[in-house]
């Protein structure tokens, strides 16, 4: 098969959705969306960003549109999650999130949408954490709470070993492989550790899979796909949704480049990779250089600048796909694989 990253290069198509000035719920931008298509219908559901309290999140649902060579979002003005749960809540009564969705449709004909949600942690303060969400029809939404985990077993090159309750710790980007693999079901995530800890681990923020029965308690985490290039080198980040191809499963994920979370100069690209059908912990193939990066104006200036986010996926009737992505963490793109790759 090709291994070029030319394979799954990303062509740009132009702006999918800005923020609204005059609706409070999204003044502050609108990013990272999920998408998935139900009843012939393409629906795009996106985090909204409210102008006060500053980055108080709700996910917000719209239809999806062709226009000329890209699309177009029409608002439904129809709010799928915000912040209700006390896991999406902070103690103050003001702030919280419910952000970053990713949707996938299950082999019952059921969608299950992960998201992160921000609200006091164990130990009180505001912590992002994974949880869960069922839908029949894309509109409405029932939660089924935070995953739990098995602890996590972490060797340090000190050769000490550490035991990690990751329902204790920030966790983000997560997303469900469409089928089950081995009677079970796959969920990809990014988890960070604290820092002593992930100091002596070695391995900066990276994608991990866990597996579980009944999507609820998951077990078996096992780390995928950590910083490799020179451009991924502060942290991977799980983007879209596994796809199956004839070739495994892709995913394009995002990475970045900086040297820490506050270094002004940092960058967030896409990356592609391939996954073994049947066994996704094997990599078949990673894209040697970003796929898509920063470029535009909307991608390099806004909420937080130098920004590709690649979060939603729809497939083209010629095998190509179309990749929903955040741009500056203030506007949603469209881009799209140049080759077929189904």
């Amino acid at each position: 098969m090709t291994t070029e990253t030319d394979q799954f290069r990303l062509e740009r198509r132009g702006i999918i959705i800005e923020p609204d000035p005059n609706r409070p719920y999204e003044a502050g931008g609108v990013l990272n969306p999920a998408t998935a298509r139900h009843n012939g219908v393409s629906y795009l559901l996106y985090r909204s960003v409210a102008a006060e309290p500053v980055n108080y999140s709700r996910i917000i649902v719209a239809e999806l549109h062709p226009r000329g060579d890209g699309l177009e979002a029409r608002r439904l003005d129809k709010i799928a999650l915000e912040p209700e749960a006390p896991y999406e809540k902070w103690q103050d009564g003001v702030h919280g999130g419910v952000e970053d969705p990713r949707v996938t449709p299950l082999e019952d004909g059921t969608y299950i949408m992960a998201y992160t949600g921000y609200g006091d942690g164990p130990g009180g303060d505001a912590l992002p954490r994974i949880a869960l969400a069922r839908s029949t029809n894309l509109l409405d939404w029932e939660r089924l709470g935070l995953i739990k985990y098995t602890p996590l077993e972490l060797k340090g090159r000190s050769g000490r070993t550490y035991t990690i309750d990751m329902q204790t710790i920030s966790n983000k980007d997560a997303m469900l492989f469409p089928e089950k693999i081995g009677g079970r079901y796959v969920l990809m995530h990014r988890p960070t550790f604290p820092h002593a800890i992930a100091q002596d681990h070695g391995v900066p923020a990276s994608i991990w899979l866990s597996y579980s029965d009944d999507l609820v308690t998951w077990t078996d985490h096992t780390l995928l796909l950590s910083p490799q290039e020179s451009w991924e080198r502060l942290k991977t980040g799980g983007g879209t949704p596994p796809l199956r191809t004839p070739e495994g499963w892709l995913i394009f994920y995002h990475a970045v480049d900086g040297d820490n979370d506050a270094d002004p100069d940092r960058k967030y690209l896409a990356g592609a990779a391939l996954l073994d059908l049947a066994d996704p912990r094997k990599i078949l193939y990673r894209s040697a250089e970003p796929v898509l990066k920063p470029g535009t104006k909307e991608e390099q200036v806004g909420v937080v600048n130098n920004v590709v986010f690649p979060t939603g996926f729809l497939t083209l009737p010629d095998g190509r796909v179309q990749v929903i992505y955040g741009m500056a963490d203030q506007a949603i793109g469209l881009a799209e694989t140049v080759r077929p790759v189904l």
